[in-house]
């Protein structure tokens, strides 16, 4: 059976195209943020999903606290479920998707969101005998109308992180649509206002940065009303500046972040005075 989940979960990196680092975020208070719309935005009709019917539910394991230390997780990551008209590696196709879904549902695996499981880490949480997270980037519209009715058949939730400058814009789920997910159990992340090599950000200056990151928390929040716990660094690519940035906020100078780091291994988290 392991040798098993290694080839599904290498197939399914290897569909996905790249890895990135997490880090949550904080809770702290923070200045009020004024949401404006981008001029290159268009609200052109974007097609809903269309939910299927659910699967027949088995028992539901018990939970029981895990944590605080080392957890046993997978972390999928995502980019769009489509048909794409070429090879490409950010593509999954919605059948290959849902035979994923299906094998990590006759596995036994429970979805959980990554705040949870940030959470079991640093302080011990409940958590399922098998736990999952499944992340999507970039915030394409095919995460609403393809993933999400496929995951909503086995009773699974997701963490889309956004890309700012990208919300409402031709492709890509508006705010009603992260919404309604948020509201299905859901948790939404930030990618950056513009999914730029944050490595190179902090050559321009430090607004840069902030801007790229902590300001993209605070747009994300305003623009859909619920709250931005984590950040997925764009192209996986950080350094130590750009590490200091998401847990950094005027109430404290400390990092207390986790950082969870998928490359093309097992995941690895780390614990300790800040995110690297």
């Amino acid at each position: 059976m392991q040798r098993y989940w290694y080839l599904i979960l290498a197939v399914t990196l290897a569909m996905a195209g790249c890895s990135y680092e997490v880090v949550a975020v904080p809770e702290t208070p923070r200045p009020t943020a004024t949401f404006t719309a981008s001029s290159t935005s268009t609200s052109t009709p974007i097609p809903t999903a269309t939910l299927t019917p659910t699967i027949t539910p088995t028992p539901t394991p018990a939970w029981l606290v895990q944590g605080p230390g080392r957890i046993t997780c997978p972390i999928l990551l995502y980019h769009r479920i489509d048909t794409p008209k070429q090879e490409n590696r950010y593509y999954v196709t919605p059948q290959d998707f849902e035979s994923h879904m299906q094998m990590l549902h006759d596995w036994g695996y429970t979805t959980i969101p990554l705040s949870l499981l940030v959470q079991a880490i640093t302080q011990g949480a409940p958590l399922p005998p098998r736990p999952v997270v499944l992340t999507f980037d970039d915030g394409d519209i095919s995460v609403y109308t393809h993933a999400w009715p496929i995951m909503q058949k086995f009773g699974f939730i997701g963490v889309v992180y956004i890309v700012g400058n990208r919300l409402q814009a031709d492709g890509y789920m508006n705010a009603e649509q992260i919404r309604i997910l948020a509201e299905a159990g859901w948790e939404v992340g930030s990618h950056s206002m513009s999914h730029a090599d944050l490595t190179k950000a902090h050559g321009k200056g430090r607004n840069t940065l902030t801007w790229e990151v902590r300001q993209s928390r605070l747009y994300l929040e305003t623009a859909l009303g619920v709250p931005v716990k984590t950040f997925a660094y764009p192209f996986g690519l950080m350094d130590d500046a750009v590490a200091s940035r998401p847990s950094k906020t005027p109430a404290t100078n400390r990092l207390s972040a986790l950082a969870i780091r998928q490359n093309n291994g097992p995941v690895c988290c780390s614990t300790c005075g800040g995110a690297r």
